[in-house]
């Protein structure tokens, strides 16, 4: 092979590798870009949308496995848990746990996450009419630590009036409308109990009387 050969051989070979460096930084930008479109979608409540979005950027990672991976797959498993979608965000977190190992964040989102479960099968159980049971998840999802979690409150509020402790299902759903005024159910469900709890104030005073 010529001199001149060789030469050409190592400009071409220099111009690839420069293409492939060049690529790559435009790869991890455009991921970077997903990730904060997707977090912003996330605190918007595009729920569904943000799990679109990472996924993309998941896509474009082609195979990579970072702390940027990590933290994308994190966000996703919490906008697949928002969304309602459990199962997915169980898989996410598996697939985090498995990889990343037994981090803090993973192990107070998957308490997270049976305790999300519980209230579903609380909810469940109101329904079926089975008190025992129903307590049983609200109290192991209270012990989980989960807070402020919408579907539980209201599951309190049944449980009460199931078990017909008007005054605590009262205080309650007023507990519940300070942080949910517009729920038109719960509205109704506040003047229901209003008038369980003043007939039993009435009782009450005439048994005193």
């Amino acid at each position: 092979m010529s001199e001149y050969s060789i030469i050409i051989k190592r400009i071409s070979i220099g111009m690839m590798l420069g293409l492939m460096l060049l690529l790559t930084a435009c790869s991890s930008k455009k991921v970077d870009e997903l990730r904060l479109q997707g977090i912003e979608e996330l605190q918007k409540a595009k729920y569904e949308k943000a799990v679109e979005t990472f996924n993309e950027a998941m896509e474009l990672s082609d195979g990579k496995v970072g702390e940027l991976q990590f933290d994308i797959l994190m966000y996703r498993a919490e906008a697949e848990y928002m969304s309602g979608d459990l199962e997915a965000a169980e898989k996410s977190l598996k697939t985090l746990r498995e990889v990343n190992g037994d981090k803090d964040e993973y192990i107070k989102f998957q308490a997270q996450l049976d305790a999300k479960r519980m209230v579903k099968e609380a909810s469940e159980a109101l329904d079926a009419g089975d008190t025992d049971t129903a307590k049983e998840k609200i109290d192991g999802a209270e012990a989980l630590g989960i807070r402020n979690d919408r579907d539980l409150q209201y599951d309190k509020v049944v449980y009460y009036e199931k078990t017909a402790q008007w005054e605590e299902a009262y205080n309650e759903i007023k507990a519940y409308l300070n942080q949910y005024p517009d729920d038109e159910d719960a509205q109704r469900e506040e003047k229901f109990l209003s008038t369980r709890v003043s007939a039993l104030e009435k009782n009450e005073a005439m048994i005193s009387g």
